[in-house]
């Protein structure tokens, strides 16, 4: 391996997935994780030459700013109750 080779996952986090996180349990519902491996002119050997080549970063960099545009969290916080200071979690990834 020459370099990083990333790769992007996409997790819909629901309540019950956060319970279950804060409650150390197993989520009741299914979770699904979608993966997306950059469309690399070479993908064979795209995790032994990383973003070396100059194709590839142009291309995971594209990839990078067009899944920062879906990548947004907004649930309300596990510790919220009625009087917290707390009122919501929203976070953007800029």
């Amino acid at each position: 391996m020459v370099g990083i080779s990333p790769v992007f996952y996409r997790i819909f986090v629901t309540m019950a997935l956060v319970d279950a996180l804060v409650t150390s349990t197993y989520p009741v519902e299914k979770t699904t994780v979608f993966r997306y491996v950059p469309p690399v002119p070479d993908p064979q050997n795209y995790a032994a030459e990383g973003m070396r080549p100059l194709e590839n970063r142009r291309i995971v960099f594209q990839c990078l700013e067009a899944f920062k545009s879906i990548v947004i969290v907004s649930l309300p916080h596990p510790c919220d109750s009625e009087g917290s200071h707390i009122s919501s979690f929203n976070r953007t990834i800029e």
